[in-house]
């Protein structure tokens, strides 16, 4: 893919709300090509609000929100499609569709009002599949597919756009502990390999510290810190952030893992409940 000159993504003095209900309250930040980002924050600080407004699903917001340069505003939906390939938080499955038709729906982009897919765009999707190790799953109508399986085949619709930016809304939420780990290590992989601009939600801190290189942190609508995992995510931070006690474990290799702290008013619940 051929980069230019401008970031992937330029934020500036974003405000967005719902019903006069503040959600974002001056987002400012860059992203550029190349880069892995994670946004990490609680329910309802404003992550996937934040990524409707990028894809185009938002457009009543103020500031400037700029996609390769252009404004998103001004960009027809499949301008930001070539620009930005989302992965969304849930889909619910309702014609069955083969796997490699619904793939093949990343190329409509790349497709002229009244053209066909073409053999290069069949070629696509098959070189997607691989790449993702779902070949086998091609010919499956892909509503009977596992909610890991499902989110592998809607990451391969994803590659099929050529998009230089690739973005994930909670890809590991509704995965057990196998997919979690497969899933993001496939996305890391990918973009290293295919140098992909990456930005995705996350819930876990952990997750953050394995899978990305910069993590933005958004609490109460605003950006409370930008930087790399490890000089970023601290236990007075994760605690600000979460309401929560955090402590730090260390494993044998080094790694710093975060884990929530039973409070000492915690335990005392634990008992009272007990005792009856």
């Amino acid at each position: 893919m051929e980069l230019n000159a401008h970031p992937a993504v330029v934020i500036e003095d974003l405000r967005f709300s719902y019903d006069r209900s503040p959600v974002l309250d001056s987002i400012s930040f860059n992203i550029h090509y190349g880069e892995r980002v994670a946004v990490l924050g609680p329910n309802g600080a404003g992550k996937s609000t934040l990524f409707h407004i990028l894809s185009g699903l938002l457009p009543g917001y103020t500031g400037s929100v700029r996609l390769g340069g252009r404004e998103v505003k001004e960009l027809h939906r499949c301008e930001i499609a070539r620009q930005l390939a989302l992965v969304p938080q849930r889909h619910e499955p309702v014609f069955p569709y083969l796997t490699r038709e619904f793939i093949l729906m990343g190329r409509h982009p790349h497709l002229s009002l009244f053209s066909r897919p073409g053999a290069d765009d069949m070629a696509r999707v098959e070189t997607a599949a691989e790449e993702i190790g779902i070949t086998h799953l091609l010919d499956r109508p892909y509503n009977n597919l596992s909610g890991g399986e499902l989110q592998l085949v809607l990451l391969a619709r994803a590659l099929t756009q050529d998009s230089p930016v690739l973005m994930l809304d909670e890809p590991n939420s509704h995965l057990d502990f196998r997919n979690r780990f497969r899933v993001l290590d496939l996305v890391c992989c990918l973009s290293i390999q295919k140098k992909l601009t990456v930005l995705m939600t996350l819930h876990d801190p952990n997750d953050v510290m394995q899978f990305a290189d910069r993590v933005l942190v958004i609490g109460n609508g605003t950006i409370l810190a930008d930087g790399t995992p490890e000089s970023t995510l601290t236990p007075d931070l994760l605690q600000c952030v979460y309401d929560v006690p955090v402590t730090t474990l260390q494993t044998t290799e080094g790694t710093v893992l975060f884990r929530p702290s039973r409070s000492d008013s915690h335990h005392e619940a634990c008992a009272l409940v007990s005792n009856h």
